[in-house]
């Protein structure tokens, strides 16, 4: 058999569960007795792998920084753990070898191990928000019924109250309610999340263009040291690194064919990656929204998706490298509801995204590069999504909320 060594991403759970007592059970007897599960975690395969207490003490005993011989416990053993990524082996064979580059590839891209065991362990493929409501997956993703939120409300009792409760005996400073005028605040106003739109209807190439300049283009630099520089966008990042890409799903542009792109900032202009018919698109977009049809109508979606080696060449392993990066995604997010609100346009955000088959369509290894949340734009609607809230002014001190 071949070698075999430890993961350096690998992490160990215990969970206790409710389970018969058939002792008990056979003499007639109904109780319950408590199941004591090992499990690990392997964020190679982003799996959960029931272990015995001989296969974890196998695992702890296998040196992560060297190969040695695979023996003291079955062959099937090792071989079920090395196919699940607890194990590495140096086997040629293809599927165990990319699980070795897997780790291999963490390392070298410096990621953080709880970072990574949240990341690789949450990410999504194959999820149809359409399926899990019930619905039929050929349709559009129906707004919940009345029924649902009371069945909702009555399982799980009224939602905490939207204000914290003011501390008792603390003082209190009212400040004075200030209503500001001017392009800034009404934008800011007019910002929403867009759930309908004119999808038949072609998005302009030049509102395309204003979009990606003003939201994932550059407007800046400043040299450091070398060939080492700094950019600027109009959105903060953490280490001014900027690592967030922009990848576009074109299902209505004019002059530009369906298909998947990258945004090439440097040279504001899109490679192309992929081309599509319309309904290729519209069905690939619905994909990459989890089946939330209303998202997967608009004009344009941006997948946003990192370079971890870029993050992580500063926040080496750091406990908060994940957290910037994440960060610099939402700030993206909101910087392109400004722009839209400003020309007119509808957007939205979503992180309920298949990553996993995200990163397959456009081509990303997931450890270097990988998708975080989805974005969009286009043509809204007329007629609101039945998704939509109905806002009522808010004023503090003034409005009553019954």
């Amino acid at each position: 058999m071949a070698r075999v060594r430890r993961p350096r991403y690998l992490c160990f759970f215990c969970n206790d569960q409710p389970f018969p007592d058939i002792e008990r059970l056979l003499r007639g007897e109904v109780a319950a007795s408590t199941l004591r599960q090992l499990y690990a975690l392997s964020i190679l395969t982003g799996e959960e792998v029931p272990l015995t207490g001989k296969e974890l003490e196998y695992v702890l005993s296998t040196p992560s920084d060297r190969w040695v011989e695979a023996d003291g416990l079955e062959e099937s053993s090792v071989l079920r753990l090395m196919e699940h990524g607890v194990l590495l082996s140096d086997d040629g064979d293809e599927r165990l070898a990319a699980l070795r580059r897997r780790d291999e590839q963490l390392t070298e891209t410096q990621w953080n191990l709880y970072g990574a065991l949240y990341f690789f362990l949450t990410r999504w493929s194959h999820v149809d928000l359409r399926v899990l409501s019930g619905q039929d997956e050929t349709g559009d993703l129906l707004a919940p019924t009345g029924e649902i939120i009371r069945r909702f409300l009555d399982a799980y009792g009224d939602p905490p109250a939207p204000f914290r409760p003011a501390a008792n005996g603390a003082a209190r400073v009212d400040l004075p309610v200030v209503n500001q005028q001017g392009e800034l605040y009404d934008v800011l106003a007019r910002r929403r999340t867009t759930r309908r739109f004119e999808s038949d209807a072609p998005l302009p190439i030049e509102e395309l263009s204003v979009v990606l300049r003003y939201v994932f283009g550059y407007h800046g630099y400043a040299p450091l040291f070398g060939q080492v520089m700094t950019l600027k966008r109009t959105s903060p990042s953490g280490g001014g690194l900027h690592p967030v890409e922009a990848y576009l799903l074109i299902r209505n542009v004019e002059g530009i064919e369906p298909g998947l792109y990258h945004y090439d900032a440097r040279d504001h202009a899109l490679e192309r990656i992929a081309g599509m018919t319309a309904a290729e698109a519209g069905a690939a977009a619905t994909d990459f929204v989890c089946g939330q049809t209303y998202f997967s109508a608009a004009h344009v979606l941006i997948v946003l998706a990192a370079r971890f080696e870029r993050a992580f060449w500063k926040y080496r392993k750091h406990q908060r490298g994940l957290a910037s990066v994440l960060m610099d995604a939402a700030h993206l997010s909101q910087t392109l509801y400004l722009v839209a609100a400003e020309r007119g346009l509808g957007a939205f955000i979503t992180a309920a995204v298949n990553n996993a088959d995200i990163d397959a369509a456009l081509g990303l290894d997931g450890v270097h590069e990988g998708t975080l949340a989805v974005c969009g734009f286009g043509k809204a609607a007329d007629e609101p999504s039945p998704f939509d809230p109905a806002f009522k002014p808010f004023v503090p001190r003034e409005t009553e909320l019954g």
